[in-house]
């Protein structure tokens, strides 16, 4: 038994002695030494670097978006120019919008203008009924109101069709529901009977 000890302590130790030998001889000590320089200098590589890779690419990403979000606040700048520019180009016409389209409903300045328009064509107004209108009532903002209307007219054919025709021109929009012609009681004439609606932009201001 202690024989057998005996010699596995002199096979190891002639075992070391040759390791000893072998990585004393200059090459071997320099491949070593060259071999741990790699792995060490890479094992702090890696933990020195990845932090600073992990910022740079949060930091591309970042520039990325940056310019992502600076291209459609140019492309939104470059919109508002352009509609700018054409606000500025049809300002002086806005008024026609008020005109076909109220913010209120101006009632006795829409009859004066059917009422020349009558005269205009050689027709005579007979009555103008209108629809209540509610301007207090509850509604949302821009809301878009109508208002119902009839009106009898008196002339011959051809100027009741040129009043009937005016209107359907008129600035402010018309809309003419049904309309139908009746013998008139003085000779050679006819009474024109239609019904339709106006509009105006409820709680415009």
């Amino acid at each position: 038994m202690a024989l057998n000890w005996q010699n596995d302590f002199h096979h190891y130790r002639r075992y070391f002695n040759d390791i000893r030998r072998f990585y004393q001889q200059k090459k071997v000590k320099v491949y070593t030494e060259i071999v741990l320089s790699i792995f060490t200098t890479a094992f702090f590589l890696f933990f020195a670097i990845k932090p600073t890779l992990i910022t740079i690419t949060g930091l591309i990403k970042e520039i990325k978006d940056k310019k992502e979000v600076t291209q459609k606040l140019e492309e939104k700048i470059n919109n508002l120019n352009i509609a700018q520019e054409e606000y500025f180009s049809i300002q002086d016409d806005l008024y026609l919008v008020d005109q076909a389209l109220p913010i209120e409903p101006k009632i006795s300045l829409l009859i004066k203008q059917i009422e020349k328009l009558a005269s205009t064509t050689g027709v005579s107004i007979e009555a103008i009924q209108y629809s209540p209108l509610d301007i207090k009532g509850d509604t949302v903002r821009n809301d878009i109101q109508d208002i119902e209307f009839k009106i009898v007219a008196n002339g011959d054919y051809q100027k009741l069709k040129n009043f009937l025709s005016s209107l359907n021109n008129f600035r402010r929009i018309f809309r003419i529901d049904s309309f139908g012609f009746r013998a008139s009681q003085k000779e050679g004439e006819l009474s024109l009977s239609f019904s339709g609606r106006t509009f105006f932009l409820k709680g415009g201001k």
